[in-house]
C-alpha cells in the first residue's frame, strides 16, 4: 500500500473518531479502539490492538468534566499507534509521541474553537434562533461539527505524511517546562483512571474480586486474558448458583401450595 492511500485511510479513521462528540458519545473514540482500527489500515492487527491498550491505560481516567478539557486521544492514538507500526518498536514507545500530540492538537482544537467556531457558527446560529429559524440553528450546528471533524482530520492525515521527524520537530520546539509536566502528567493519569474505576466499584460486593484480580496479576504473574478468563468462570458460577437458588425457593412454595 502506497504512503497517500495509508494517508487517506488514517485520515477516515480520524474523522470517524472525531466524529464521536456528534453521534451519541458511543466511547469509539478511545485508544482501545482507535488503535486497533490503525492496526487493520497499516496491516498489523496485533499491534494495533497492544498499542491502543497501552495509550487507553494512560488516559483511562481522561474525561472532559466541566471546563477541563483532557488530551486530544483521537490524534495521539492514531499517530502513536502508526508510529509503533511503522519503527516496529514497543506499544510503550506511542506513549512518548501520543502525549505531546494529543496535548498539541487539543491546542489547535480550542484555537478552532475561539478563532472560527464561536465567532462564524455561533454567532450565526444566534441569529437564526434570534429570528426563530430553528431549522437554521440545526444546518448551523451540523455544519460547524463538519468543519470540526474535517479540519482536525486533516491535521491528522497531514502529520502522518510527513513523518515522524517532522512531528518531533514540532514538539522539540515546545518549551521544556511544558514537555516535564506532561511527563509527570503521564505517570499521574493511570493512578487516577485506577483510582477512579474502584472508586465505582469500591463496594463489599465486589471488591474482594477487584483485589483477587491484582493478586492473580502481581503475585501469580497471571496474565490479563487469564485473568478475565477466570472472571469470566466466576461470573458463570455466581449465576448458576443464583439460578439455582431461586429454583428451590419456587419448588418450596410450590410444596406450601399443595398442603394448603
Amino acid at each position: 500500500m502506497d504512503l497517500l492511500t495509508e494517508t487517506l485511510l488514517i485520515t477516515l479513521v480520524a474523522a470517524i473518531g472525531f466524529a464521536h462528540d456528534g453521534l451519541g458519545s458511543f466511547m469509539y473514540n478511545r485508544p482501545i479502539i482507535m488503535g486497533p482500527l490503525v492496526g487493520l489500515v497499516l496491516g498489523d492487527l496485533r499491534l494495533g490492538i497492544m498499542t491502543g491498550a497501552t495509550l487507553e491505560l494512560v488516559w483511562l481516567g481522561a474525561f472532559p468534566v466541566g471546563a477541563s478539557c483532557p488530551p486530544e486521544m483521537v490524534s495521539g492514538s492514531i499517530i502513536g499507534t502508526s508510529f509503533v507500526i511503522k519503527t516496529g518498536g514497543d506499544p510503550g514507545a506511542a506513549i512518548a509521541l501520543a502525549v505531546p500530540v494529543a496535548t498539541l492538537v487539543l491546542m489547535i482544537k480550542s484555537g478552532l474553537r475561539v478563532v472560527i467556531t464561536s465567532p462564524v457558527f455561533c454567532a450565526h446560529a444566534d441569529k437564526c434562533a434570534a429570528a426563530g429559524d430553528a431549522k437554521g440553528v440545526e444546518n448551523t450546528e451540523r455544519i460547524g461539527w463538519a468543519f470540526e471533524i474535517i479540519s482536525l482530520s486533516l491535521i491528522v492525515g497531514i502529520s502522518y505524511y510527513l513523518g515522524v521527524p517532522q512531528i518531533e520537530a514540532i514538539i522539540k520546539a515546545i518549551p521544556e517546562f511544558v514537555n516535564h509536566g506532561l511527563n509527570v502528567a503521564t505517570g499521574i493519569i493511570p493512578a487516577i483512571g485506577f483510582a477512579m474505576l474502584f472508586k465505582m466499584i469500591a463496594n463489599k460486593e465486589v471488591v474482594a474480586f477487584f483485589f483477587g484480580g491484582f493478586l492473580l496479576a502481581a503475585y501469580l504473574k497471571v496474565p490479563v486474558f487469564g485473568v478475565a478468563l477466570m472472571a469470566c468462570v466466576i461470573v458463570a458460577l455466581i449465576l448458576t448458583i443464583k439460578h439455582s437458588n431461586k429454583t428451590c425457593v419456587v419448588e418450596e412454595g410450590m410444596d406450601d401450595d399443595n398442603e394448603f
